[in-house]
């Protein structure tokens, strides 16, 4: 590898950024928390990088004294039995032999974890704790998240409570807190090769259609479920039983093994997404980051249409993330349901009390009014 391939410091120069939010991520959420510190930096006149330690050198960390202003973010999941996530494995391993001398790098850690499991947030703990014995500087407290309440209400009660302690550290003031800061652009495609189209994979084209092995999470093989009992009776929650046919696949496991569940959504909820929004779900598009430098080109695989990223790519049936209620309080169609939208994406008492009552998408879609509003689908 090149030098530039494996130094975040070489990146972070070259690209004019001073902050990096490294994410330890095994389902993903670890991943979108960094992703959404780092597009907050710019209403804070600084510029941010979301970013796996996997696929860089973290020795180079002593290294960040040489970028003015800087600081070091962590969104670290706890896996397991109190374990690193697998891309942060080998930062983990080099956390514990190191000597390195952080002096005058500043940092700070958010950890997710859940208050079941007996080792609660561990990795971020331990993170939080050994930056400080190698030398560098907390600038601000270890955030705790806990999947077991409501991890959505910690990140952002955390989050509203450091942007401003960092502007106060760092002595800048925030831009336009109302504008919203867009991560990618919309591309539609007129004229484009079906085959070339994504229809539900999550990594290799047409994997779905030709299953080769090895099998992986970007190749994954689609296992038939051979017995699904439920366990117990009564109640709110499911306990199944669930038997998977691998047959042919050559996959080997142990117990205590994860397995992936890729869902679909109901076809039903998708084309009312698309009736309210009044736009033509078969239409082909990309969303193209706007950051060239980032690994991360796109939110999910594409070229693909919207049918498909409703139905395979995006969560629709769950109450939606504060970020998201943030971004479609941009298109409400009256003031009030701007306000109320602000409000339930804020860490306020009353957003905090809505939290746990919020209900699907598609609710927000039909009481504020977004049928007028959305331009064909344009905003997405």
């Amino acid at each position: 590898a090149t030098l530039r391939e494996t130094s975040f410091i070489e990146k972070m120069k070259k690209t004019g950024k001073n902050i990096v939010v490294f994410y330890g991520s095994q389902t993903g959420t670890a991943e979108e928390f960094a992703n959404r510190l780092s597009k907050d930096t710019q209403r804070y006149g600084m510029r941010g990088m979301a970013t796996d330690p996997e696929e860089y050198d973290m020795s180079e960390l002593s290294r960040l004294t040489e970028i003015e202003n800087s600081l070091a973010m962590f969104c670290v999941a706890t896996y397991g039995e109190g374990d690193p996530t697998d891309n942060a494995q080998d930062f983990y391993d080099w956390l514990q032999e190191t000597d390195a001398d952080l002096s005058g790098v500043k940092y700070t850690v958010f950890g997710l974890g859940n208050k079941t499991y007996e080792h609660f947030n561990a990795m971020g703990k331990y993170l939080d704790k050994r930056l400080e014995e190698l030398g560098a500087e907390r600038i601000f407290d270890l955030g705790v998240g806990d999947d077991d309440g409501n991890l959505e209400e910690d990140f952002i009660t955390w989050r509203e409570q450091f942007w401003p302690a960092l502007c106060e550290y760092f002595g800048v003031e925030a831009t336009d807190e109302d504008s919203s800061i867009r991560q990618y652009e919309l591309l539609v495609h007129n004229d484009v090769n079906m085959n070339k189209v994504y229809t539900g994979e999550m990594g290799r084209l047409k994997s779905y259609e030709i299953q080769k092995p090895p099998f992986d999470a970007k190749n994954p093989f689609l296992a038939s479920v051979s017995v699904n009992r439920k366990l117990n009776k009564g109640g709110e929650r499911h306990l199944m039983h669930l038997e998977l046919d691998i047959s042919g696949s050559k996959i080997r496991y142990d117990s205590g093994d994860h397995v992936a569940v890729f869902p679909t959504n109901d076809a039903k909820i998708v084309t009312d997404i698309g009736k309210i929004l009044n736009t033509d779900l078969d239409i082909v598009f990309s969303l193209n980051n706007l950051d060239e430098e980032s690994n991360k080109k796109h939110p999910f695989p594409c070229p693909t249409t919207y049918r498909t990223a409703l139905s395979h790519y995006l969560d629709i049936t769950n109450p939606p993330r504060t970020n998201v209620l943030y971004e479609l309080a941009q298109y409400a169609s009256d003031s009030k349901a701007q306000e109320f939208l602000r409000k339930m994406a804020s860490s306020s008492s009353d957003g905090k009390e809505a939290l746990p009552i919020r209900p699907k998408i598609i609710v927000y879609l039909h009481s504020c009014g977004f049928g007028s509003s959305f331009p064909g689908g344009a905003s997405w």
